[in-house]
């Protein structure tokens, strides 16, 4: 039994260390954001997140809820790695120092990359921490010698692994995420429940690895080294590019002056100039420089990648290996562990094959008919699904069908989803009241993609009705895609009336 919980408990331990330091991180990204966001409602502009989302950025529960996000991809990769690390460092290496010295060589060459842009505390922590505290953990639960590759120990579990990924590699394309979340996630109580959770906390620590170029608004100091003139101008060019200038004397992104002697602009972050431009380059092309700032700035480029590969490949692993150990433990009591783990392979793979049924089906649904009221009215929610994410993709207007049907209530959230993105390309005149009720859908993904068609749609009438919105939504999902329409309609941040040369 010592043997078949070896894993889990090693995981677990690393999981619950990268936890740790992964709360701390969030919190203080947290911190940083509700700076930033006090600056900018100070300073009169639309704040995302707004005040419902920031009164609770100082709060632990928050960066423990968010943190769970790096936990589970980050610090399930480093902690799957360390343990395999481990295994082979005993069992084949037999504990050598050339080894040793090998493991140890990959470990700072790690740390040196993630810090490969400048010194990342974050990043180094979760190293500095997570590997450590697992190879500790392995070490003092190490079960005693077996053979390295028997059967029971190795054969059944990889042999698992490998059919399920065969399994779901049926149903590897580029819609594959998509089919998982309309099929799997949104087809049941559970699945739904961790799509809320998704979309009520992963934007805390995105936001605490984003590069500048990647957030939605950022603070900017004008120099008083700038006449009037040039005050007003770069003003208005940083403001179109969500630079929102605030007064001097608070913590900004960015900070401009002039270089009078040498007619040139600074650039600057944490009290240092970083680009200098000159004036044709910054007003003839202030995408690029602000883009060429953002990744001199970014010193988490590394940190995402490897985030990304934890969430891709970790995760998945860790999951599978918590899976098969509590599907093995049981026949373990009564059975021999060569026969307990031949049983666990079988239901690991029965629990695989019984959550890709619905992905599947989702993902060889028969292309929908071309009456769409006859595709609507399908017994199917597969088959209705796949009409509306035709007619989206063939941007047809089906508001009369949809109206027909009563598609914008269907208990089906999927449904509702795709709804409101086909509705982008609607042009009946009871497609706007669609699509504001959808709007205010209880589930935030639906509202998503409802603001997101808003914005699609070019009509800048529903400018103030998004404003109002991304105000009293109490979801940063929701005033994120909100934004991101109101940006889409050409609609900018007013001038800060707390501002004036």
């Amino acid at each position: 039994m010592k043997r078949r919980l070896y894993a889990p408990a090693i995981l677990f331990v690393g999981l619950l260390s990268a936890q740790i330091v992964a709360t701390a991180h969030v919190y203080l990204s947290n911190l940083n954001l509700l700076q930033a966001t006090e600056a900018v409602m100070r300073a009169g502009y639309l704040a995302v997140p707004n005040a419902r989302v920031t009164e609770h950025l100082n709060s632990l529960a928050t960066a423990m809820a968010g943190g769970l996000f790096f936990t589970l991809s980050l610090g399930s990769g480093l902690s799957l790695v360390t343990l395999i690390g481990v295994w082979l460092w005993d069992r084949a290496f037999r504990r050598s120092r050339k080894a040793t010295f090998f493991y140890l060589l990959i470990w700072g060459i790690s740390l040196f990359i993630v810090n490969d842009n400048g010194w990342n505390p974050a990043a180094s922590a979760y190293l500095v921490v997570v590997p450590p505290v697992t190879w500790v953990a392995a070490i003092q639960l190490l079960p005693a010698r077996t053979t390295l590759l028997s059967p029971s120990g190795v054969i059944w579990p990889v042999s698992a692994a490998i059919i399920l990924a065969l399994l779901w590699g049926l149903v590897l394309d580029g819609n594959m995420f998509t089919n998982i979340r309309d099929h799997l996630l949104l087809a049941n109580r559970a699945g739904r429940s961790i799509n809320e959770a998704y979309y009520a906390y992963t934007l805390f620590p995105a936001e605490a690895f984003k590069s500048l170029d990647q957030k939605q608004i950022r603070t900017c100091v004008l120099g008083d080294t700038l006449d009037r003139a040039e005050w007003n101008r770069l003003e208005r060019t940083i403001r179109a590019h969500d630079y929102l200038p605030i007064p001097a004397g608070h913590p900004a992104d960015l900070t401009i002056d002039l270089d009078i002697k040498e007619k040139r602009f600074s650039l600057g972050g944490s009290h240092q100039t970083v680009l200098s431009v000159a004036e044709r380059e910054l007003f003839g092309s202030p995408g690029k420089v602000l883009a060429a700032f953002s990744r001199s700035q970014d010193r988490n480029r590394m940190f995402r990648t490897l985030t990304l590969a934890g969430l891709l490949l970790g995760f998945p692993l860790v999951l599978f290996a918590f899976l098969f150990s509590v599907m093995g433990s049981l026949p373990n009591l009564f059975l021999s562990v060569a026969a307990s783990d031949v049983i666990a392979a079988i239901l690991c793979i029965g629990v695989g094959a019984i959550l890709l049924v619905p992905v599947y089906q989702g993902h060889t649904a028969p292309v929908a008919p071309a009456d769409p009221a006859m595709s609507l009215s399908a017994s199917s929610a597969i088959t209705r699904i796949a009409a509306l994410r035709q007619a989206c993709d063939n941007r047809r207007d089906i508001t009369v069908e949809a109206r027909k049907h009563g598609t914008a209530r269907s208990p089906h959230v999927a449904e509702r989803y795709w709804l409101a993105r086909s509705l982008a390309y609607a042009k009946d005149p009871g497609s706007h009241a669609m699509l504001s009720a959808l709007a205010d859908d209880p589930v935030p993904i639906v509202a998503c993609q409802a603001l997101w068609a808003m914005g699609t749609r070019k009509d800048r009438a529903v400018v103030p009705e998004i404003i109002d919105r991304i105000n009293t939504a109490s979801h940063w999902y929701i005033q994120m895609y909100g934004y991101r329409a109101l940006r889409t309609l050409g609609w900018v941040q007013p001038r800060s009336p707390q501002l004036s040369y």
